[in-house]
């Protein structure tokens, strides 16, 4: 069973994680692992084998495993972002559902790695779910940000007890908070105000990004009291007025947050811009990642055991692939390979080996 698993987190790293991917990459690849390891098989294992093992295993104790594997991985700096969403395998859908099943990660976009993750069941909901997946987290000093689906009082409340700090998107769901934010901004005295503006150039457009920050003072004591740590942290308005370079049209939208970062932090503009600005990470690194490169969105399956432990997997893969993508940065100074060109490095069980090796002893 140990050296299914080993081969199955090998295979992964190649971008190989269906049943059948991971029984041929046993069975191509078996002369070369009978080289390392002197006790491995003698013989091919068939793609039922794997699927079967693959649904044995208890998520949490898998998600336990993947915990210890990339926890030497994690710089543990100050002021990390981590971003929340879930994310749909639209291929799971059984008949009857409007949707997939549904899995909700937190993500750490600074080392781009999964910290953890959730399925959620098709009668419940996302919101239930986020708060309890704090305390299993080691969150401390890290800025979490999330959307508005996941803007609660709760959850705020859990991220503050785990020393970690907040910046949650503020949409129509909570009227009072979202009409009290516009107002504060309307009514705003420009002392009392910090900005900052990014202009950037790109997909035939040119985009200017303008952050607004306020004291979280400036709301009612009602809402104040209601989440904890914003009478003295911060709400912020991010404005992005976009300019068609062909037509000449322009566009504007305006989005709104709260956040428990202290208004009187120094650079708190430029903390706020960047923590707005790096959630997106988790769509443009993770999810979209998984679904071009791991097909994950078309994983077929219903055992719920197997989907978790299966996506796991490629999450482990995308985030070994990530820390490799920063070390050759880091030692050559020039943009690391793609996704694609290290997976197909990896695809020799020597390569990924040894790749392993030196990242765990760094």
């Amino acid at each position: 069973m140990a050296y299914v698993y080993l081969v199955a987190l090998l295979s992964s790293l190649s971008g190989q994680t269906s049943c059948v991917q991971i029984a041929d990459y046993w069975s191509n690849h078996r002369a070369a692992l009978e080289t390392v390891f002197e006790d491995f098989p003698k013989q091919d294992i068939s793609h039922d084998t794997v699927r079967h093992l693959l649904m044995l295993i208890d998520p949490e104790q898998f998600q336990s495993f993947y915990g210890r594997l990339v926890e030497p991985l994690l710089h543990k700096f100050t002021s990390r972002i981590v971003a929340v969403d879930g994310q749909a395998v639209k291929a799971s859908r059984r008949s009857g559902e409007r949707a997939g099943k549904y899995i909700l990660t937190f993500y750490d976009t600074e080392n781009g790695i999964a910290l953890g993750q959730k399925l959620i069941g098709s009668k419940e909901n996302e919101i239930t779910h986020a708060a309890s997946m704090v305390e299993g987290l080691d969150l401390a000093g890290c800025i979490v940000t999330t959307d508005a689906l996941n803007t609660q009082e709760k959850f705020a409340s859990a991220l503050i007890q785990r020393k970690a700090d907040y910046c949650l998107a503020v949409k129509q769901n909570h009227k009072s908070l979202f009409y009290d934010i516009q107002l504060s901004f309307v009514d705003r005295t420009e002392t009392r105000t910090l900005e900052i503006e990014k202009v950037e150039l790109g997909h035939g457009r040119i985009e200017t990004r303008k952050i607004s920050v306020l004291p979280g003072s400036c709301l009612s004591a009602a809402l104040l009291k209601k989440w904890i740590g914003l009478d003295e942290g911060t709400i912020i308005k991010a404005t992005a007025e976009s300019i068609n370079k062909t037509t000449g049209e322009i566009s504007s939208l305006d989005r709104y947050y709260i956040s428990s970062l202290n208004f009187f932090n120094a650079h708190i503009a430029e903390q706020c811009a960047r923590a707005v600005r790096r959630h997106w990470g988790i769509e443009n690194d993770l999810h979209y990642v998984l679904d071009v490169n791991f097909y994950q969105d078309r994983t077929q399956c219903k055992n719920a055991n197997y989907l978790q432990n299966r996506v796991l997997l490629n999450k482990w893969a995308l985030g070994m692939i990530r820390k490799l993508q920063k070390e050759e940065e880091t030692e050559t100074g020039k943009e690391a390979k793609s996704v694609k060109r290290i997976m197909a490095k990896l695809q020799s069980p020597t390569a990924a080996l040894e790749a392993l090796a030196a990242l765990i002893n760094k």
